[in-house]
């Protein structure tokens, strides 16, 4: 049945061709769009050939809007209901109306584009892309063109990180994304919003930005509540079990959740390997709620044991008021193991370090943080942002370096035990007036934000060395340290924004940073009796000052495609170092000049082009700067370096995307070029016995570039879709080794081709991917050793009758041209099996297997100045799970199509 929405009469289905309404002329390049009914997803298309004739359209059984449209006249638009012995459709004699008539009743349906662009915001249609029932926002993000979620949830956009991830504009338990991405439903996000905004944590202000995914949602999912309880185990190891509980009602939003794990899906979030300084702590697995397996492309390593819960609250009281307010708890306990082969290169010998490292450690962190806006008139607003993070850790680490030289011989060999603990406390508030005027666009704003950091640590360090060659005597080493350090810091900063015309405008503003640090180390050696002996080289107070001043302006022209600014800051930076157990005083006074240039050009609703260049400079941490040896690892000794300079750097990055929904073509491609002038990097001496002491000094010649391309199309009449990418980056990193110059570079190559089907009943894919990697130094050709890894992936999950789920994935890895022991080729293969019941579909029910073939493995390699490592992480392997997910809401029934 074919119904028209203006007049609702039935048209016969015959071919023919595009008249105008006057002179009934053949309309060429005519376009037809078949779209669903329910969330607007294309299905087939046809544009009418040079005599106004459109190809037949074929459709599978559904509610569709069909929309017939020309430059030149309004658009027609038709109801589309086929049976299942008709499902093909041919148009003739449609009659297109002008581009103003006058109607007696008009009907309108909204029709959204997959992807558009509104203003410098990319926005993504959410109900146009497909996802499984029960899908999370994270599935989703995994579908849009141009988005990639990684097993860790760190989210990239066009070869970009995302930085931050919003509710409504709003941060959703604080700086974890992983929380929305992971926990909210697919289903209500109205649209999935990509922006860049200025970066607010900037020293003295600058002009960086930070990428930004907003995801707002749909305005019934703001009403009642909704959540989810889930339970997992295999009843004597493993266990999963999370809550996440919703309140929304109008303004306000109230929720909370709880999280023990101890399985890697539930690990680490990626953001919290980077605040505990562990790597690769964040797993894939599979998700029972969307019917999708997250990969196992980048292993988790020890046995994880997580704990989270917090809450959220979030309202607007009267016109004026709106506050905003998280609270989280974390804890981590991580077991954890590895082996590392480091082959080191120096100028006329070569030998190797084989490692091996048990870790246990207990990590627990408080984050508080709040967010006050108030009106004070309507052009005024007053905004407080306090925060506030408390973090406590303990750890127990064994290490045993064995080192081999270069004809195969064990030398020596260490055995270190390592205890302790620490505790830090990071609390700041941001204060923001920002008055707007009565003439638009020229806004003036003050901000000031204090912060204190302060943290405490206490170790016990014992080593046992052993000399095989008689170098040297075997001896122990028993020490004990403890070391404190606080930071006072304070920014403010002045903006004010004139516009000249709707076209142009300028920005200029002040900022003042005042910075504070203090570092205090004492280290006492074993006497046989007890540990009262002050060790001077690795003790030491020392103490930073540092205030700078920055003055900058920006031009900007806006128009309707194209966004131009260009602007330069000035900064001055002055530094006292004052060494105060040698009573000693360094001080110094540095001066930048920091241009920056942006073009935006909006090409279409759904093309964009951007090239940008920035400069910015990074000034030394105390730890580089404190002038003490740090012997945490005897075999690697590191020394702060008081004479630091600041590092600056040059970048110049462009990137282009364009997405065409009525092909659901996509193609992005980007670049990237960082050249640092005096950036801080390493001199290493290293001894007769393989020992090395580190001290960080100021380099030049280090650069990078990266370069990336990717998209997707659909074949064989939308049956298929492909998607390709492409990586690769060059790096050139100078360092010194022994006194001489070591000039280290690293080409990668990165190429990946994936293949999706998806039906409402079946999705299947095949994936590919090579990394090709050429290592070259200067100071040994034998460390010029290319290596590749290349991955084999497949997934498929078919829904079956009476509310039955399988699916599988399988992922073959093959690892190349590694040190002995680390070429190894692995098949790690995952399956499950779910039943929805009830008629909401609300519970979830699912037998889970892991790592059937029992292969599962961590294997990398990196190239470092004068080395090269290899390494395996301890890794959960095979396990099973029985799991359950209960969804409620307060709509206790599923909705269905009348259609």
């Amino acid at each position: 049945m074919l119904l028209s929405l203006g007049s609702f009469s039935q048209t016969m289905r015959l071919s023919g061709n595009v008249n105008d309404t006057a002179a009934k002329q053949v309309l060429p390049n005519a376009l037809l769009m078949a779209v669903k009914f329910k969330d607007s997803t294309l299905v087939d298309f046809s544009r009418t050939d040079k005599n106004g004739f459109f190809k037949p359209i074929k459709v599978p059984v559904d509610t569709y809007i069909v929309i017939i449209s020309h430059p030149n006249f309004s658009d027609k638009t038709y109801l589309l209901v086929p049976s299942k012995k008709d499902t093909a459709f041919a148009f003739k004699n449609i009659v297109l109306p002008g581009k103003s008539v006058q109607l007696n009743e008009v009907e309108v349906i909204a029709y959204k584009d997959k992807m558009y662009y509104k203003g410098d915001t990319l926005q993504f249609t959410a109900d146009s892309f497909k996802v499984k029932q029960n899908a999370t926002v994270e599935d989703l993000l995994k579908k849009l063109p141009g988005m990639k979620v990684d097993v860790n949830g760190k989210i990239t956009v066009q070869g970009k990180t995302v930085d931050q991830v919003l509710v409504d504009g709003d941060e959703f338990f604080g700086t974890d994304p992983t929380i929305a991405t992971k926990n909210l439903n697919a289903n209500t996000v109205e649209t999935v919003q990509v922006y860049d905004k200025k970066n607010e944590n900037t020293e003295g202000g600058g002009d960086e930005t930070v990428k930004v995914v907003n995801l707002k949602l749909k305005e019934d999912s703001k009403k009642g509540y909704f959540g989810k309880i889930t339970g997992a185990s295999d009843f004597q190891k493993f266990y999963e079990n999370d809550i996440l509980v919703n309140k929304f009602k109008k303004n306000m939003k109230v929720s909370a959740f709880g999280l023990f794990a101890n399985t890697p899906k539930q690990a680490f979030s990626w953001r919290d390997a980077n605040d505990y300084g562990l790597n690769n702590e964040s797993g894939g697995n599979y998700d029972a709620e969307s019917n999708t397996w997250t990969s196992n492309g980048n292993n988790p390593s020890g046995v994880p044991q997580t704990l989270k819960t917090g809450f959220y609250f979030n309202d607007k009281f009267g016109k004026n008021t709106k506050i905003n307010a998280d609270y989280t708890f974390k804890q981590n306990r991580l077991f954890a193991g590895s082996e590392t082969n480091t082959q080191f290169f120096l100028q006329d010998t070569s030998y190797s370090n084989a490692q091996i490292v048990k870790n246990n450690s207990l990590n627990q962190g408080h984050n508080f943080s709040m967010r006050f806006t108030q009106k004070l008139d309507s052009l005024t607003e007053l905004t407080v942002r306090p925060r506030i993070n408390y973090k406590k850790s303990e750890y127990n680490n064994s290490q045993i370096d064995d080192f081999i030289s270069q004809s195969d011989e064990l030398t020596r060999q260490t055995n270190i035990e390592n205890k302790g603990n620490s505790e830090s406390i990071d609390a700041s508030t941001q204060i923001k007036i920002e008055q707007k005027f009565m003439k638009k666009d020229r806004v003036f704003s003050v901000n000031y934000t204090p912060s204190y950091y302060n943290s405490t640590a206490a170790n016990n360090l014992g080593t046992d060395f052993r000399y095989f060659k008689g170098q040297l005597p075997d001896s122990s080493l028993l020490q004990k340290r403890n070391s404190e350090s606080y930071r006072l810091e304070q920014n403010a900063s002045l903006s004010y924004t004139e516009p000249w015309s709707k076209k142009f405008k300028t920005e200029i503003g002040y900022g003042l940073s005042h910075n504070l640090n203090n570092s205090f180390r004492k280290t006492l050696d074993y006497n046989g009796q007890a540990y009262d002996i002050i060790n001077p080289n690795q003790s030491n107070d020392f103490r930073n000052k540092r205030i700078t001043h920055r003055v900058g302006g920006k031009l900007i022209y806006d128009v309707k495609k194209y966004r131009i600014s260009i602007g330069t800051n000035y900064r001055n930076i002055y530094q006292e170092n004052i060494n105060v157990t040698k009573e000693q005083k360094l001080s110094n006074t540095f001066h930048n000049v920091l241009p920056f240039a942006n073009f935006n050009y909006r090409i279409n609703q759904g093309s964009n082009f951007t090239i940008n260049y920035s400069s910015n400079n990074q000034q030394p941490d105390l730890q580089q700067l404190q002038p003490v040896a740090d012997n945490t690892d005897p075999n690697r000794i590191s020394i702060g370096n008081p004479a630091l300079k600041p590092q600056f750097s040059n970048n110049i990055n462009t990137n282009y995307y364009f997405y065409k929904g009525v092909s659901d073509r996509n193609f992005y491609a980007g670049g990237n070029f960082n050249h640092v002038i005096n950036e801080i990097n390493e001199r290493t001496s290293f001894d007769s016995l393989g020992r090395s002491v580190t001290t960080p000094v100021n380099i030049n010649g280090n650069y990078f570039i990266g370069w990336w391309a990717g998209g997707g199309f659909p074949v064989f009449k939308r049956w298929m879709k492909i998607m390709y990418s492409f990586n690769s980056d060059f790096n050139n990193n100078v360092a010194y080794i022994n006194d001489q110059q070591n000039v280290t570079q690293n080409l990668s190559l990165s190429p990946g081709l994936q293949l999706e089907k998806q039906s409402d009943k079946f999705e299947a894919g095949v994936s590919g991917y090579y990394h090709y990697n050429v290592p070259k130094q200067t100071i040994s050709v034998q460390s010029n050793q290319p290596y590749y890894s290349y991955d084999l992936n497949a997934h498929f999950n078919i829904k079956l009758p009476a509310n039955f789920r399988i699916m599988g994935e399988g992922n073959y890895t093959d690892n190349g041209n590694r040190a002995s022991g680390y070429n190894i080729n692995y098949v790690i293969v995952n399956a499950a099996v779910n039943k929805t019941f009830f008629k909401a579909e609300n519970l979830i029910t699912s037998i889970e297997a892991f790592d059937i073939f029992n292969q599962n493995i961590s294997n990398t390699r990196s190239v470092e100045s004068n080395k090269i490592v290899d390494r395996k992480t301890q890794v959960i392997k095979r396990y099973f799970l029985l799991r359950a997910i209960y969804k409620f809401n307060s709509k206790t029934q599923k909705k269905e199509d009348k259609e």
